[in-house]
């Protein structure tokens, strides 16, 4: 059965004043699409994020166990290197932590002088100094000299490709180039030869003439010609 012919909720409805001087009291029938929709709101549940859970995560945690796992999957000694490199700084850090908070006694006498006389060790530090001036020294001449010797290798190359460049260009100008003398001659063409060329010279062709009869047109008489002949 089909719905063409029947009126839709808007037309079937009517207006205040269809019916003439009919009482009737306002409908409580509604469309649907009038009804209220989506009157409450959805708020997030337990398991999809909600504020308390995001308060109560370490995402740090959670990104380095990420980073540790997918490491390890691609290569198995990922997580003993970790290992390794977080113990060894932790000791690192609890050795400077130590030294730093450790105080160390000195006895002071009273009739010792304020400037104190030089040590042993004091004169291997000023040794130290002198060897590591001398080998700063001697770094920076050899990276001079590395310097130099780069700067002349690549002016010997921008030389040589200058040089190859010239003669490239001798040889391929013809007019400069005299070894290939025998290159002035023009390469003929495939098709150069007698048979390809004046092959129409001999035949004439018919002007092209118009006549409004479809018997006495030239078309006519070739048919004519070589079908009926």
């Amino acid at each position: 059965m089909t719905t063409a012919a029947r009126p839709t909720w808007a037309p079937a409805k009517g207006g205040n004043e269809q019916g003439g001087t009919r009482i009737f009291g306002p409908s409580q029938k509604y469309s649907s699409r009038d009804l209220a929709a989506h009157t409450t709101l959805k708020p997030r549940k337990e398991g999809q994020h909600t504020q308390e859970e995001l308060q109560k995560r370490n995402l740090r945690d959670e990104l380095e166990e990420r980073e540790r796992k997918h490491y390890s999957s691609k290569d198995k000694s990922y997580a003993e290197e970790r290992d390794r490199r977080k113990s060894s700084s932790l000791l690192l850090e609890g050795s400077k932590r130590d030294a730093e908070d450790k105080i160390v006694p000195r006895e002071i006498d009273a009739d010792d002088s304020d400037v104190e006389p030089r040590s042993d060790d004091e004169s291997d530090d000023d040794d130290d100094d002198d060897d590591t001036e001398a080998l700063m020294a001697e770094l920076e001449r050899i990276k001079k000299e590395r310097a130099e010797e780069k700067l002349r290798k690549d002016r010997q190359q921008a030389e040589e490709e200058a040089k190859m460049k010239e003669a490239e260009l001798m040889r391929g100008n013809p007019l400069i180039n005299i070894n290939n003398a025998g290159s002035f001659n023009v390469k003929r063409r495939w098709d150069d030869d007698v048979v390809f060329k004046n092959q129409a010279r001999g035949e004439t062709k018919a002007a092209k003439r118009f006549i409004n009869d479809t018997i006495r047109s030239d078309f006519h008489r070739k048919f004519l010609q070589r079908y009926m002949k």
